[in-house]
């Protein structure tokens, strides 16, 4: 490593001190509102994903990725056999046409328009097609986090030769433990039971709970939940309008970085003002209206989406006859893990 001038430390160090002002520069600049037609114009003329959201392509969001996909059903049943593929890497996918099932550590998930399943971390997925001629759907990734920690790993039945781990058998293909051969219960590379744990130094006893964390984070994340039925969304009031959650770590599912919700602003109203140190996108299922993001006004309709900058102030309105509802994903989740979540109310909901 070579070493720095004295005037070179200082450049650091400075950098460090506008970076604030820089970061919320960037995020005035950085586009809110994406339209659902030029998504849709896209997506007839593409066999991959269309994203809508990604920090590649100058989206204020830095930790997920939101896209959308429209593909055949004979792709969709003819790409995969077993396994499908697996990533380090959480996601929420709402299906929007088709139905289908999706196969996750080998258990099967029905699903049909309206619906969402969560993929955990390194999960085996794949997706199928039973009814309609496609299969489309939104996806939200932690791809982006993946790769700037320097973590990134994706691997596919079909490229077994890049795969990292390298394990053999479809048993032991199905675990997120690298070097383990058997199902979830059983040993990794170094024996943990046995003993008497309480005779053990307490920091021996911190190294040992290290060593089996992975182990514990494959059970917790396979006992979670994974399906959420449209038909079956809850909501309830809040101080910001009425809100479904689908899918959060409070309601049974195994997430450390993104969680998705459900709003709803009957016709005529608005929903309350709030701003947050999390990202959040916004997709709208149904209706038509505006948002006031800090001073600028944006108007929207069904299939556009908007990516609200963080520690934004926000609020929507509901300009149409009918109920909007907005498909949102964030990243709370992630942010309380890392002690930085933040919220501040401005106005409550007129209804």
């Amino acid at each position: 490593m070579a070493i720095l001038k004295p005037e070179e430390h200082e450049k650091l160090a400075l950098e460090l001190v506008k970076f604030a002002n820089e970061e919320l520069e960037r995020r005035r600049k950085a586009p809110v509102l994406i339209r659902g037609e030029e998504i849709e114009a896209q997506l007839k003329e593409s066999k991959f994903p269309v994203h809508m959201v990604d920090p590649r392509i100058g989206s204020n969001q830095k930790s997920f990725r939101f896209w959308k996909c429209r593909a055949s059903a004979h792709r969709r049943n003819t790409e995969w056999k077993s396994l499908g593929h697996r990533h380090t890497v959480e996601a929420v996918i709402y299906f929007e046409e088709g139905e289908g099932y999706s196969v996750i550590d080998g258990v099967s998930y029905q699903w049909k328009p309206g619906d969402c399943i969560c993929v955990p971390m390194f999960a085996w997925h794949r997706h199928a097609v039973t009814r309609g001629d496609w299969m489309v759907h939104l996806a939200a990734t932690t791809g982006p986090l993946s790769m700037y920690l320097g973590l990134a790993v994706y691997e596919d039945e079909r490229y077994p030769e890049h795969w990292i781990f390298a394990q053999k058998g479809e048993e032991a293909l199905k675990t997120l433990i690298p070097g383990k051969s058997g199902v979830p219960g059983g040993s990794t590379r170094v024996a943990l039971g046995g003993g008497d744990r309480e005779a053990l130094s307490p920091t021996d006893r911190l190294y040992l709970d290290m060593l089996g964390f992975a182990a514990e984070e494959e059970k917790e994340r396979r006992a979670g939940k994974v399906l959420v039925r449209g038909d079956d969304l809850a909501f309830e009031p809040t101080r910001m309008g009425n809100v479904a959650l689908v899918v959060d770590p409070a309601t049974g599912f195994h997430m450390r970085t993104i969680g998705t919700l459900v709003a709803e602003i009957p016709p005529g109203k608005r929903s309350g003002a709030h701003r947050h140190m999390y990202e959040e996108t916004e997709y709208i299922i149904s209706g038509q209206g505006y948002s006031v993001i800090e001073d600028q006004r944006h108007e929207w309709k069904k299939g556009d989406t908007l990516c609200i900058p963080v520690f934004a102030w926000h609020q929507h309105f509901n300009t149409g006859s009918e109920n909007a509802r907005f498909l949102v994903h964030h990243n709370r989740p992630y942010m309380k893990n890392l002690g930085f979540l933040m919220v501040e109310h401005g106005e409550d909901a007129d209804f």
